[in-house]
């Protein structure tokens, strides 16, 4: 499998899940825990840390600002 995604539960269980890809990932883990609520943490192709919530069975929005920060000049 190409990337190592760290599944964590609301109670602090984790677990590792290998797949091709986000799509792939998202809909085995609904098929393994429909009523999720958790987190997702990945490694882009890029290198960078992405961070995925659920709250039952559905992504929610990060509205942390500190992770996307506009670049000075």
């Amino acid at each position: 499998m190409r990337y190592e995604y760290t599944i964590t539960k609301e109670g602090g269980e984790s677990e590792i899940m290998k797949a091709m890809s986000w799509k792939k990932l998202f809909k085995s883990l609904l098929i393994k825990y429909p009523e999720f609520s958790g987190w997702c943490t990945y490694m882009n192709k890029k290198g960078h840390v992405q961070v995925k919530s659920f709250n039952k069975g559905r992504e929610t929005k990060n509205d942390d600002k500190t992770i996307h920060q506009p670049k000075r000049n």
